[in-house]
C-alpha cells in the first residue's frame, strides 16, 4: 500500500533584497561621513614648539649609616639645605622624594625632613616598596 505524500516545499532565501539593502547602507554611510578637509579654510599662524620635559624629580636618599645623596650626588648634612634650595627653585611642584634605608636611625629621617622644609619643599613623598603578600 502506497501513501500519498505531499510534495516538500523548498525553503530558500532570496539574496537579491539583502544585497540591495547592503548597497543602500554602504551608499548612506559613504555620503554621511565626510572624507574632505574642513569647509572653513584658515591660514594658521606658526610658532616654535618647545619640548615640554617632565621636571626632574628630586630624590633624597639616606642609607643606614646616615650618608645622604641628592639624586646620585653625595651631600653632607650641612650642605643639604643649600643643595635642595637650588634644586627646588627650578621645580614648580616644590616636591622631594625621600628614600631611606629601613635600618637607618630615626634622627636622620627627622633631620632630612626638617632641612627639606627649611629649603622650601612643600611636598615630601616617602618612597617605599610594596609589601609582598604571603
Amino acid at each position: 500500500m502506497e501513501f500519498i505524500r505531499p510534495k516538500k516545499i523548498s525553503l530558500s532565501l532570496d539574496m537579491a533584497p539583502l544585497v540591495d539593502i547592503v548597497f543602500q547602507l554602504l551608499i548612506f554611510f559613504m555620503l554621511s561621513s565626510s572624507f574632505l578637509n574642513p569647509a572653513l579654510k584658515l591660514d594658521l599662524p606658526q610658532a616654535v614648539q618647545h619640548d615640554q620635559k617632565e621636571p626632574e624629580q628630586i630624590v633624597v636618599s639616606v642609607d643606614r649609616t646616615g650618608t645622604i645623596f641628592v639624586n646620585t650626588q653625595k651631600v653632607e648634612l650641612s650642605g643639604l639645605k643649600n643643595r635642595l634650595e637650588s634644586k627646588l627653585t627650578r621645580d614648580s611642584k616644590k616636591a622631594i622624594h625621600l628614600r631611606g634605608d629601613k635600618d637607618m636611625p630615626y634622627k636622620f629621617f627627622v633631620q632630612v625632613m626638617d632641612l627639606a622644609r627649611q629649603a622650601g619643599a612643600q611636598h615630601i613623598n616617602i618612597v617605599h616598596e610594596e609589601e609582598k603578600a604571603l
